[in-house]
């Protein structure tokens, strides 16, 4: 049961999301699921434990220094996303107590490749979302946007699928069509860096070598419609507008550059729309806790996805995956977005060889290091 309401909640993306005590707090199925999930497996104590504890916290000092400035309401909505991510962030311990770490990787693949299938559709049922800017969604025009109602997250979903797939198969072939549908170039970096990533540690060069020729075909053939700005890779007007993103994140962390602006009170200290989906990010998820948080948290988010990275050793697929995230959250603040959190859970999830035991960060030891290439080192032949 746990497992089809992940699967349901999160191929239903932000298709309806109803407001929660405030209209900037948005609840959609996936935070109901996360949440009920969470409380019925408690999550339990692990290595990530600590760090997302004391990010935790200064995102919550953060919101304290924000109250006489902009209200409790702005605080209000800060204190309940921050309360998601918390959630979410330990959201992988429930999970292993809920389902077995074999079935994870089929789970993804199902919620990936529906995400794909549900996007492909779209592009041929309802290219045209134009009509939903009067919700605050981008007008996007023959673009794959799925059920997220975004080209950039659903192309990051559907690059750690490709991830996952290790063969090419009807999935695959899917799922990459799905993929150079989004025109989303921030999801083409991704990418090819996650498959240059598996190339160098698992798969070969070959395997990168054909993957760049079938991508630089692709971008040859891909459509062109008429009067869409969003399909023309050369668009520059959106690469001006992330430049805008970066310096104003840039200038408000140089304005509260130790404890931030306030955690996800961004919107109020740019002065976005109060309706606006994008207002409350910036087009970069480093430089949202630098302005949110100030150095101090910044410092405390780093030494979490330090730990997150350290966990995936043995697992090139959640390395490949957190490689994927770290270059696309260079242009979105994929970091913070649900279905990723969701998707970094599972994996992590999967690496355990039972269910309930928790990962643990293998301690170093020059000792154990030093017998052990002793032991593998080949001997010389008198």
């Amino acid at each position: 049961m746990a497992a089809l309401a992940l699967i349901l909640a999160f191929v239903f993306g932000n298709l309806y999301r109803f407001s929660f005590f405030s209209p900037q707090i948005r609840v959609s199925a996936l935070d109901f699921v996360v949440l009920g999930l969470t409380l019925l497996a408690w999550p339990k104590k692990h290595t990530l434990t600590v760090p997302v504890l004391i990010f935790f916290t200064i995102a919550f000092i953060s919101l304290l220094f924000a109250l006489p400035v902009y209200g409790w309401q702005a605080v209000l909505v800060g204190g309940m996303y921050l309360a998601r991510w918390l959630t979410y962030s330990l959201f992988f311990t429930s999970i292993i107590q809920l389902i077995k770490p074999s079935q994870i990787k089929k789970i993804l693949l199902i919620m990936g490749i529906l995400t794909a299938i549900l996007g492909l559709a779209q592009y041929v049922v309802f290219p045209d979302i134009r009509s939903l800017a009067v919700a605050e969604w981008d007008p996007h025009y023959y673009r794959v946007v799925g059920t997220f109602l975004d080209p950039g997250f659903t192309g990051l979903i559907l690059v750690f699928t490709l991830i996952l797939l290790e063969n090419i198969s009807l999935g695959w072939v899917i799922t990459y069509l799905a993929l150079a549908l989004t025109y989303s170039r921030a999801s083409y970096l991704a990418f090819l860096v996650s498959m240059a990533y598996l190339a160098w540690k698992k798969k070969g060069w070959k395997f990168f070598f054909r993957i760049l020729l079938l991508f630089a075909v692709t971008v040859a053939i891909l459509p062109r419609a008429p009067d869409g700005e969003g399909v023309k890779l050369e668009r520059t007007n959106s690469i001006q507008a992330r430049i805008d993103s970066w310096t104003t994140a840039w200038k408000i962390y140089t304005q509260h550059p130790v404890i931030g602006v306030g955690f996800n009170v961004y919107r109020y200290a740019q002065g976005a729309s109060l309706k606006s989906h994008a207002g409350a990010g910036a087009d970069s998820s480093l430089l949202f806790v630098a302005a949110t948080t100030g150095l101090v948290g910044l410092i405390a988010y780093l030494w979490y996805l330090r730990r997150l990275y350290l966990l995936s050793t043995m697992n090139y697929e959640l390395k490949a995956t957190l490689v994927a995230v770290l270059f696309h959250s260079l242009f979105l603040n994929s970091l913070f977005y649900p279905a990723v959190m969701v998707w970094i859970s599972l994996l992590l999830s999967s690496s355990d060889s039972q269910p309930g035991q928790l990962l643990q960060i293998p301690k170093y030891s020059p000792r154990k290091a030093l017998k052990l290439k002793s032991e593998t080192s080949p001997r010389r032949s008198k």
